[in-house]
């Protein structure tokens, strides 16, 4: 079973192939709601490897400069005391696009709820989106590829063999969606062939 604590402290696994040579980063927000027109970040995760195989781990909490809701707090557990002195999304946006400019970002849901969020704060706060290679949506994929049952990423996870400690925490969920997409690879490998530009706009055909 691949355990995800957070931490990956030998390296987030991550399948050869199409990935060899880039920079592979899992990556996860939690947040103060689902609107980011009106919520805001609370924490983000990006976890993986550099193009040289080293292993990459950044996350940190975030202040989102509004309250965060009892009903957010129970799922993330992150509560306003938890995020007071973290710094607001402008205080690490600089760190956030250096690790992003370039890389292959892989996350559950990231094109409609993560880069959401990116987006929407980096225009908050005058800032250009920072430019990855790909972004490559492990939920796409399970829909796309037919996986058997829910595709939530929690399910997915059990389904993979992949133990999710502390789930709804960033820096936990990042390190468990490039577990996943790993454990994909592995299960359909006829599917990720070429490069993976041309694989990412394979999904959205």
């Amino acid at each position: 079973m691949g355990r995800v604590d957070g931490r990956c402290r030998r390296g987030c696994p991550v399948a050869t192939g199409f990935l060899d040579g880039h920079r592979v980063l899992g990556f996860d927000l939690e947040t103060t709601g689902f609107d980011p027109r009106s919520d805001r970040i609370v924490q983000f995760a990006l976890v993986g490897s550099d193009a040289d195989g080293s292993h990459l781990n950044t996350h940190s909490l975030v202040d989102p400069g509004i309250a965060i809701p009892i009903e957010s707090s129970r799922v993330h557990g992150i509560e306003d005391g938890d995020v007071r002195g973290a710094g607001s999304f402008g205080d690490h946006i600089d760190s956030i696009s250096r690790l992003i400019e370039g890389s292959v970002i892989v996350g559950h849901n990231v094109l409609a709820f993560d880069w959401r969020f990116m987006e929407v704060e980096c225009s908050r706060i005058g800032r250009d989106v920072p430019e990855p290679l790909a972004i490559v949506d492990t939920l796409v994929i399970a829909r796309r590829f037919g996986v058997p049952g829910r595709h939530k990423l929690g399910v997915l996870c059990e389904r993979y063999g992949i133990r999710l400690e502390r789930s709804h925490r960033a820096d936990a969920d990042a390190g468990a969606t490039l577990l996943l997409l790993w454990k994909l690879m592995g299960a359909y490998p006829k599917k990720f062939k070429g490069g993976i530009e041309d694989f990412v706009a394979s999904l959205s055909q």
